[in-house]
């Protein structure tokens, strides 16, 4: 089975990708200013969708949507939580970031599927331009606007600006979420053995897993519990992997298992997979890249 390992922290790095704006179009609204949570989100959407294999240094824009996707919430895993993002990219470039283009005004976007439309919210940034999602903060608790339909298409339906034609984009959804059925959160595994992770759901594309060590949360300065979030692992201990096909199965070695958590103060292993279909629409801006997500994940405590 054709696979690759890499060693990153995708989607935790935050890694700026929007620009300045400098037309009145992009001018940012007062009430939106410095939407820096939001754009962290999306950076972190689009480092892993780069890291699975989109061509993200040419294109014209992304437009994603995605359930129980990687990097989000843990808790409440029982509830179905619906994501979607969109951005188009200017041509000015800048050494700031690696994403060397801002974002354009694509004037109201709208999702449309089976009878329901959510507008998506437009947020403005003064030093990166504008970005469209459903999700108000990172990993938030927002209420959960985009419901999953099998085998049902989603459009994107972009209303323009003078800087970006109208277009409407459809992507499919899958038949089923992918679910991981081989182990429940807070199961107790054994480090000294092999783990293998077994899922059902999703399409015959590729799928990525991501394996890491879940640390101890540590008291701040004013005793207040700090996550992940500003806690997170290091560098050489998050194991992604990408499979080019939906096996519904993969085994991590006792030896990987154990180099990830060792001498960290860790109590435990998140195990995630998730699937992205990645797609091209043309439009006058260049080629639109597309993603259709989906994903899973458990927490393990370790023996």
């Amino acid at each position: 089975m054709k696979n690759k390992s890499i060693f990153i922290l995708t989607g935790i790095i935050s890694i700026f990708f929007l620009i300045a704006c400098q037309s009145e179009l992009n001018s940012p609204n007062q009430n939106n200013l410095n939407d820096q949570p939001s754009f962290e989100t999306v950076n972190s959407d689009l480092a892993l969708m780069k890291d699975g294999g989109m061509p993200l240094d040419d294109a014209a824009g992304v437009f994603s949507i995605g359930w129980n996707e990687m990097f989000r919430p843990f808790e409440d895993s029982n509830t179905v939580k619906g994501m979607a993002f969109a951005v188009a990219f200017g041509e000015r470039e800048t050494d700031l970031s690696h994403f060397r283009r801002f974002g354009l005004d694509m004037g109201n976007i709208f999702i449309n599927y089976s009878g329901n439309q959510i507008e998506m919210q437009k947020r403005f940034h003064d030093r990166r331009g504008i970005a469209y999602s459903l999700f108000k903060r990172p990993f938030g608790h927002s209420e959960n606007l985009l419901g999953f339909l099998p085998n049902t298409e989603y459009q994107f339906e972009v209303t323009g600006s003078e800087v970006f034609a109208p277009i409407t984009i459809s992507l499919t959804s899958p038949s089923a979420l992918m679910d991981i059925t081989s182990h429940i959160s807070g199961e107790i595994i054994n480090p000294a053995e092999d783990l293998t992770v077994i899922w059902e759901g999703g399409n015959e594309g590729k799928i990525a897993l991501r394996l890491m060590p879940h640390l101890r949360p540590h008291r701040g300065p004013g005793g207040g519990r700090h996550g992940m979030g500003e806690h997170h692992p290091p560098f050489d201990r998050v194991l992604f992997i990408v499979l080019e096909t939906n096996p519904g199965t993969y085994t991590f070695t006792s030896e990987q298992v154990q180099r990830i958590m060792n001498d960290l103060d860790t109590d435990g292993l998140m195990v995630e997979v998730s699937q992205m279909e990645f797609g091209e629409v043309v439009h006058p801006n260049g080629i639109l890249h597309t993603a259709m997500r989906n994903g899973n994940s458990v927490m393990l405590r370790v023996d």
